[in-house]
């Protein structure tokens, strides 16, 4: 989660490191489609909602990043 949107190569790298251990790979080396699906939305960080996909990177609300590791 990050509450500003500001920080959204940090986050998704942190997600996909945390997706690459269940591979033991290297986050570099995860293909997106191949190894996992994602999704950015929008999220509120004062009422913990989300109010769906992001369709922009600059509307400057927070942004919830979700990761689904396919089987492998």
């Amino acid at each position: 989660m990050d509450p500003t949107g500001k920080n959204v190569g940090e986050v998704m790298m942190q997600a996909l490191g945390m997706a690459a251990d269940r591979f033991s790979k290297d986050s570099t080396s995860m293909v997106q489609g191949v190894d996992y699906e994602d999704a950015i939305l929008h999220y509120d960080w004062r009422t913990h909602r989300s109010s769906g996909p992001s369709r922009t990177m600059m509307d400057r609300s927070g942004r919830l990043y979700v990761i689904k590791v396919k089987q492998g």
